[in-house]
């Protein structure tokens, strides 16, 4: 079974803490930007776009009846991707495959609390509250669904 969420809430805000200056946080993000194996091309439709990001981000995703099962991909924007790559991994490694519940039991504060908000460009800033906020709405969607 995955590991619950809180454990990996855990996990990152120890690994957040571990770094000892926003260098480790950046390779941190570029080292999950460059081993996220991104989603098959057939599934970048316009209806999966994140609103709001410089980059363009895709968000599928798929409800098994219990989780819901995310794929996520960056395409060049008018900035360099990878870093939007990364958030969108780190936002994957905390809500993938987890409950509806569970997701939206997390207070999407808990990424400005670890301090990745610090050294975010506004338009990356923003385009990661638009992910969230996508994540968000997906959960509420499949939970009232599970619900019925």
């Amino acid at each position: 079974m995955a590991d619950s969420i809180q454990e990996r809430l855990k996990s990152l805000r120890n690994t957040f803490s571990s770094f000892k200056d926003a260098d480790g946080k950046w390779e941190f993000l570029l080292g999950l930007a460059r081993n996220h194996k991104g989603m098959d091309p057939s599934l970048k439709a316009e209806k999966f776009i994140i609103q709001g990001c410089a980059s363009t981000m895709y968000l599928v995703p798929s409800f098994n009846g219990e989780t819901i099962h995310f794929e996520m991909d960056v395409e060049g924007g008018t900035t360099n991707p990878l870093i939007s790559r990364g958030l969108g991994a780190l936002a994957l490694q905390v809500y993938n495959d987890q409950t509806p519940a569970a997701i939206l039991s997390v207070d999407p504060e808990f990424f400005r609390n670890i301090g990745l908000n610090v050294g975010l460009s506004p338009t990356r800033s923003n385009g990661f509250a638009s992910l969230l906020k996508q994540i968000y709405l997906y959960a509420r969607v499949f939970d009232a669904i599970s619900k019925k």
